[in-house]
């Protein structure tokens, strides 16, 4: 494999990787706040970029219970998810430099692993009843990012070297850790909105009577 080829089709691949890879957590974090503002109720459901009729609403599939098919929200275990193979890669190729397939080969095992996991999430979106036009582009973009960090791999395995590959350790950790506060971040606000429900909901109720008084 001659430099030249690498240097073009293989950066050629790496910009594009990046690109799904960032597309995947922007979607992400929409659709998690979305989810975020209807729990609390700081949204009115139906009034979402993507509620387009009764038939289309992304608000009206993310209050449905297959929005959380896990202990956590679809949306939050993707941005997890998602935001830290973006972590993994951008951070991994300037620690060992741009060419090393250690990094690709995680990359490839995620993005398998994920394109195995929207099989699951498929059959959850044909089973409802409205469409959400939003939900579905990560699990493509999933097999998008997959061809590409596949191709990738290929490329590199021709001749590029494992150098700095113990420079990933630490990475590992960061990552790891980002992952669980990406969750832990979601359990605590969780828990914060049903504490702030229950607390109204103690709150004592004026008698109507005295409400009757108040009026008059």
């Amino acid at each position: 494999m001659s430099l030249w080829s690498y240097d073009n089709r293989g950066q050629s691949a790496e910009r594009w990787l990046t690109t799904v890879l960032a597309v995947m957590v922007i979607n992400t974090v929409y659709l998690t706040w979305r989810f975020t503002a209807l729990y609390a109720g700081w949204a009115t459901p139906g009034t979402g970029l993507c509620s387009w009729s009764v038939g289309i609403d992304c608000d009206r599939v993310l209050q449905t219970p297959e929005a959380r098919a896990f202990v956590v929200p679809n949306a939050v275990l993707g941005l997890s998810f998602y935001s830290t193979a973006l972590l993994w890669w951008i951070a991994g190729r300037r620690l060992t430099g741009a060419n090393n397939p250690v990094v690709t080969r995680v990359l490839v095992i995620g993005m398998s692993t994920a394109s195995l996991a929207s099989l699951w999430f498929w059959r959850l979106l044909l089973q409802l009843e409205a469409l959400c036009p939003v939900c579905p582009w990560n699990h493509v973009l999933t097999y998008v990012a997959l061809v590409f960090a596949a191709r990738l791999l290929r490329k590199q395995k021709r001749g590029m070297s494992n150098e700095n590959s113990g420079l990933l350790r630490p990475l590992v950790a960061v990552c790891a850790l980002w992952f669980l506060l990406c969750l832990a971040g979601w359990f605590l606000f969780e828990f914060s909105v049903e504490k702030a429900t229950s607390a109204q909901l103690r709150q004592p109720r004026m008698p109507d009577s005295q409400v009757g008084t108040w009026i008059s």
